[in-house]
């Protein structure tokens, strides 16, 4: 059995909305093995030691990789701040394959995986599958998001046969009236129709790849549709199906989702990782700490070919990690400016409650603006 293989059984033991995750990112990363190196998984235990120690200077590379292929959208969903338009200080940019080169040849043989979006939407960017073929050609787990409202069946098999390992199906509803209460401009007829169309591509080409999950942004307003949903993802023939807490408004916040974020919470999820195990690379070459900060004045340095270690060791990069270390708090300006102090995470934080009442700049906010 392949590593591939095994982790396919994992995931689909696994509830679907279960929790912040772990186990299916643990049976993702199971998936990954199948192009582990000795360099890559030494590399992984070192992270993960620096950010369990909360080192503020980490000497291991980042083993995973987000990079925000299209900032730009074909829907317009109310509660992302690319589908309402919202300015980010970003030129609307398609990301240059050369960049994605450059990137792999600083820091892929330490990647142990590639998502293929945040922003915008990956299939959008007219090279999207170069970029897909020059990722799996290094040897690293390749995965990809989108809403599949794409008249495109073309780049659906070439996308196939480029080696994509995973695709994330988003949709909010298993009727059209439901579905575009939230994917504004969408059509689930041809997102379905498109699903099938990749599966029917794979037996045909006998491949099990991309593994398909059908992901259900689940609101207030959609509950209902949830057992309906996933006949539907069997129907189609969907390798895996799954509710997700979607965000949003409180107000058009569902039970699951609470419980999902209450979970989360019970699991620690309040402590950051993407600071140490993550490198976010956005459309126009700005480095971002985490994929969550939306926009262009709250990235951290510019990529341009650059080194990337360095540039993990400037002052932003350092101060962001030393708020999740209680016994670096004495080295924090007192009156310091950072995007990390807008974050939920960070106020979560114990140790920080009379720092951050003390420092004027240090004022929760949305990090993209207004949900």
């Amino acid at each position: 059995m392949t590593a591939r293989d095994l982790a396919f059984k994992v995931m689909k033991l696994i509830p679907s909305g279960g929790g912040i995750g772990l186990g299916r990112l643990g049976a993702l990363g199971l998936a990954g093995l199948e192009y582990a190196t000795t360099v890559k998984v030494w590399n992984l235990l070192r992270c993960e030691l620096d950010r369990l120690l909360r080192v503020a200077h980490p000497k291991a590379f980042p083993y995973i990789a987000i990079i925000d292929v299209a900032n730009t959208c074909n829907l317009r969903c109310p509660y992302c701040p690319t589908g309402r338009r919202q300015k980010s200080g970003r030129d609307k940019i398609f990301i240059e394959p050369d960049l994605v080169r450059q990137l792999l040849d600083d820091v892929g043989k330490y990647l142990v995986s590639v998502n293929l979006f945040n922003w915008g939407e990956p299939l959008l960017h007219p090279r999207i599958v170069e970029i897909v073929e020059l990722i799996h050609s290094r040897g690293i787990w390749t995965v990809l998001s989108t809403n599949l409202s794409i008249n495109n069946k073309k780049v659906l098999e070439d996308l196939c046969d480029a080696g994509l390992d995973f695709m994330f199906v988003s949709i909010s509803g298993s009727s059209q009236e439901t579905y575009e209460e939230y994917h504004r401009g969408g059509k689930l007829d041809l997102v379905l129709e498109n699903i099938r169309h990749i599966i029917q591509y794979r037996r045909d080409n006998n491949s099990k790849n991309p593994i398909v999950e059908l992901k259900y942004l689940v609101f207030k307003h959609n509950e209902r549709e949830i057992e309906a949903a996933k006949k539907m993802a069997q129907e189609v023939g969907v390798d895996l199906f799954r509710c997700v807490h979607a965000g949003g408004p409180e107000w058009a916040e569902s039970e699951l989702g609470r419980g999902q974020a209450l979970l989360g919470r019970l699991f620690g999820a309040e402590r950051c990782k993407q600071l140490w195990q993550a490198l976010v690379l956005n459309s126009d070459g700005g480095l971002a700490p985490c994929c969550y900060l939306y926009f262009k004045e709250d990235d951290f340095a510019e990529y341009n070919g650059n080194d990337i270690a360095e540039v993990r060791q400037n002052e932003k990069f350092v101060l962001a990690r030393k708020l999740f270390d209680a016994s670096a708090i004495r080295d924090l300006p007192t009156d310091l400016r950072h995007p990390c102090l807008k974050c939920t995470l960070v106020h979560e934080q114990p140790h920080l409650r009379e720092y951050l009442k003390e420092n004027p700049e240090a004022v929760r906010g949305h990090r993209t603006g207004d949900a």
